[in-house]
């Protein structure tokens, strides 16, 4: 017995021998709060950066929901993802995924959430939205949904039946609702009125809306990693990242992703204080399927 054991730690300490083979690629995968066409060519970008930093090729993967980026996860099918803050804490409570950086805007590892209107618009605040019809994101875009909804009901308007709501594609979807009359007011991430598509095709469009409502800071959205990937793959990924971000070149595909300036260090417990905003208004939100 004593003899198998002994062979046993030689092989172990054999060089070029491991038991736990890297992956032969990695899978970053992103959850799309604008159309896949328009981030497509910075994320290809981004992952073809991450790979040369790494030294394993990366793919690009979109999937529509955090379901889907958490089946893929436990599947070993995405490895890295871009997801939002609530879209993270429901993958993290259903397969222990968890970050290792997050997006910086405007010098603040957090963002804002935005309710507008248009300019010429008689709503002046969110108690002139009883009645009216209002655009809102997936119900798990904290920016989109969540805290406004929450906003509205801090004031006695209760967007379940005192108001429309209308659950629009993404956040340029809702800001172009707004400007073309669509709905009355609309929530949105600060700023996703100067995503490029909507510049593009309204070049005033700041001009052209107002800004009612600005949320409370939101933890920012998190590059999160599957729970069993080798820990020296998620140093790596780290430092890439983090690297990235401080590449001039880099910093336009972040922007043009995400509206990134850049990226910094990330834990768990920057989102405890989201966790508990989102059991004061719904209590058992994680722990639905």
């Amino acid at each position: 017995m004593l003899r198998i054991y002994a062979f046993f730690l030689l092989l172990c300490a054999m060089p070029g021998l491991s038991w736990a083979q890297p992956p032969s690629s990695l899978a970053m995968g992103f959850i799309p709060s604008r159309s896949i066409s328009e981030i497509q060519v910075s994320a290809d970008r981004i992952a073809d950066y991450l790979a040369n930093e790494v030294g394993i090729p990366v793919e690009t993967v979109t999937v529509s929901n955090y379901a889907g980026v958490a089946l893929a996860m436990q599947s070993k099918r995405i490895d890295l993802a871009f997801v939002g803050p609530m879209n993270y804490l429901k993958i993290n409570d259903m397969m222990g995924a968890y970050p290792i950086t997050s997006s910086v805007r405007s010098d603040q590892q957090g963002y804002r959430g935005l309710v507008i209107t248009r300019s010429d618009s008689e709503i002046k605040s969110l108690n002139d939205l009883r009645g009216k019809t209002m655009g809102f994101a997936d119900a798990l875009s904290t920016s989109g949904s969540l805290y406004p909804k929450q906003a509205l009901r801090k004031v006695g308007v209760d967007p379940d039946s005192e108001m429309r709501s209308v659950m629009l594609s993404s956040h340029s979807s809702i800001a172009m609702s707004v400007l073309r009359g669509k709905v009355d007011a609309g929530a949105i991430y600060q700023d996703a009125r100067t995503n490029p598509e909507i510049l593009s095709a309204v070049p005033d469009v700041l001009e052209r809306t107002r800004v009612i409502y600005t949320t409370d800071l939101i933890p920012a959205d998190p590059q999160i990693v599957r729970k069993d990937l080798p820990k020296d793959i998620v140093n790596s990924l780290r430092e890439a990242l983090i690297k990235m971000s401080a590449d001039p070149e880099a910093q336009k595909w972040l922007k043009d992703l995400y509206g990134i300036d850049s990226i910094a260090i990330a834990s768990d417990e920057d989102y405890n204080k989201l966790r508990e905003v989102i059991i004061q208004a719904d209590p058992d939100f994680l722990k639905r399927r």
